[in-house]
């Protein structure tokens, strides 16, 4: 009997369709990863912890069809709209994931959530700046205020209720003599907090890190052609205010000199002159015995 190359064709076509309906009609499983969506939470309250980042679920549908859920990005719905403040435990639903009428959810892992909630509030407190790293030398902080003083912060309660204050941070005042200085401070809080407005002004008064010394300086005088000066004390004693870093500085402080320059227009006689410091960087006076010094002049 002599089979037609027509009916073979024909065979084989109708062999190939139901290899494909059967095939296709062939249940297998997978698991996939699908992210949680939320859904429904109650304005005044705010979910602390216990929120995975997605989830695991088992799908069973046609061999044909499943590979299709590889390509596509899953996400469960969580609802909400029922948690109270403390711990709320929610059962993980099978409809809660949108796949098709062809495919079943078998498994989800985990098979509920354990979620921790809170109360949302907000509370006035105030600021208290603060700087982060090193000052410059000789430099302390002697006083520091915001503005405002006071911010609103909004966050679980549960976190806010051990909150007396908060702090704003700045970069360490970058000033090289005593003085003030305005920074912009950052309010530093949890993330799961913040603070209104975020950002304050920061103002820091800075003083001198010093040390009082008492020292004697010959007075040098400036001679005058014609005259003769005689000076009824010849010292000076110089009460200054040296830096902490220069205090053992010699050189420094040996560099402080008393200088006498007579008036041009000076007559015969005694007088009561000034006289004028020679000071290094960084050093200042701050008393002087005697104020003036008494000065006899005299023609030649």
């Amino acid at each position: 009997m002599r089979v037609s190359w027509r009916h073979l064709l024909l065979a084989f076509v109708m062999a190939s369709c139901l290899w494909v309906v059967i095939s296709g009609r062939e249940q297998v499983e997978i698991w996939e990863k699908a992210s949680v969506e939320l859904k429904g939470m109650p304005t005044d309250l705010t979910l602390l912890s216990g929120l995975p980042p997605e989830i695991e679920i088992r799908v069973r549908g046609p061999k044909g069809l499943v590979r299709t859920i590889t390509n596509r990005q899953l996400t469960y719905v969580l609802d909400l709209s029922k948690v109270r403040p403390g711990l709320n435990v929610l059962p993980i639903q099978a409809n809660g994931i949108r796949l098709g009428k062809a495919f079943d959810v078998v498994e989800v892992r985990p098979s509920r959530l354990t979620l921790e909630v809170d109360k949302l509030v907000e509370k006035e407190l105030p600021v208290v700046p603060r700087w982060s790293g090193e000052l410059p030398p000789d430099l302390f902080i002697e006083s520091a205020t915001a503005d405002p003083q006071y911010v609103t912060v909004s966050g679980p309660e549960s976190e806010l209720s051990a909150l007396s204050d908060v702090e704003a941070v700045t970069p360490a005042p970058a000033i090289e003599n005593p003085g003030s200085v305005k920074l912009d401070g950052t309010v530093s809080l949890s993330l799961r907090a913040k603070a209104t407005p975020p950002i304050v002004e920061v103002t820091y008064i800075l003083g001198l890190l010093s040390q009082e010394r008492t020292i004697t300086r010959n007075v040098i005088v400036i001679p005058r052609e014609g005259l003769d000066i005689e000076l009824a004390k010849r010292s000076v004693k110089l009460t200054i205010e040296v830096p902490d870093s220069l205090k053992d500085d010699a050189t420094l402080l040996n560099s402080i000199r008393v200088i006498l320059e007579l008036p041009e227009d000076i007559a015969p006689g005694e007088h009561q002159l000034p006289y004028r410091l020679e000071l290094p960087d960084r050093i200042q006076v701050v008393g002087t015995e005697p104020e003036t010094l008494t000065v006899t002049v005299s023609k030649k």
